[in-house]
């Protein structure tokens, strides 16, 4: 009963504000609240997905630079943003929007998808138009890491989709870093984790997306995983960026670490094998992480803007 009255309430003071029209303090004045109150209210009915915005950009999109990455690196399409926006959290609101539009069309009654967790997943799922549904059920794909990036973590943006779509969600109840590789290997071997896993690995398709290892806006130094200096050194040492929280090389391989041997959740060379892969990234700076993505040919579909598609094609084949 808590829970539905908790609803209720979300509601009425959505359809106040959004509907009727009335200022927060308007909404305050009339339901005994505080302004502040009235505010986290509204933050709450979004983020439950009681309030779903849908903002419906007039994208243009780079038609060559598109048939060049394809041909390229054997995609099944790339959709590349002309980006008129300098703002970098646009522009990735933007290229999240058309990854949208590509899984719209993919995903149809009673297919599965796995996601990774991350800031441009986080983007695209709430790019999916309101009215789109489908009976897909929702995997979890990476373990959780909810106290470091609660917004981003990966069972909070599986409910989130799978209450959008209509459809079911399965989590991996685990942790997305183990303490060592031994530990990873016995969580994986737990029953419940063991069969979260298995429903990943049989998913119709995948949303990632790919971190070029910064130390200034890495998801691991976010998370306190890694530090400034353990990331310059896995960058010194040849690392290229990582996708599914795994590093990869220039060349797309595996990148020998130990950081790599405790993550719960699908693996590179399980995303290569499954149907359909769609990965969004934005900018110049993160070509050499992107490059190196597509050479692990465990993309199908890459979402960009055109001026990392043109630092990308300039990298070295």
């Amino acid at each position: 009963m808590r829970d539905a009255a908790r609803h209720e309430l979300l509601a009425q003071v959505a359809a106040m504000y959004y509907e009727r029209e009335m200022t927060q303090h308007q909404i305050a004045a009339a339901l005994a609240l505080s302004r502040v109150k009235v505010h986290r209210l509204l933050k709450e009915a979004r983020e439950a997905q009681i309030v779903q915005i849908s903002i419906d950009w007039r994208l243009k999109r780079s038609a060559a630079l598109e048939a060049q990455l394809t041909r390229r690196y054997g995609l099944t399409a790339a959709r590349v943003l002309r980006a008129g926006a300098s703002d970098a959290a646009l522009r990735l609101r933007q290229i999240a929007q058309l990854a949208a539009r590509c899984l719209e069309a993919a995903l149809k009654d009673d297919m599965a998808l796995a996601i990774c967790f991350g800031s441009s997943t986080y983007e695209v799922i709430h790019a999916i138009r309101p009215d789109f549904q489908a009976r897909v059920t929702v995997v979890q794909a990476t373990g959780s890491l909810p106290q470091a990036l609660k917004e981003f973590d990966s069972a909070s943006l599986t409910r989130q989709l799978s209450l959008k779509l209509g459809g079911e969600a399965l989590y991996l109840s685990a942790p997305l870093f183990a303490d060592d590789a031994a530990a990873a290997a016995l969580i994986k071997r737990q029953s419940a984790v063991a069969r979260a896993l298995t429903q990943a690995r049989r998913a119709d398709c995948a949303l990632v997306g790919i971190g070029d290892l910064d130390p200034a806006s890495s998801s691991f130094t976010r998370a306190g995983v890694a530090d400034a200096s353990e990331l310059h050194a896995y960058r010194q040492a040849g690392a290229s960026g990582d996708m599914a929280w795994q590093l990869f090389d220039s060349g797309g391989r595996l990148f020998p670490c130990a950081l790599n041997q405790r993550i719960i959740g699908l693996t590179l060379e399980e995303l290569r094998a499954l149907p359909l892969t769609v990965a969004v990234a934005a900018g110049a700076g993160k070509a050499a992480a992107i490059a190196g993505a597509l050479h692990s040919r465990a993309i199908d579909v890459l979402c960009t803007d055109d001026s990392a598609a043109e630092a990308v094609l300039q990298q070295q084949p």
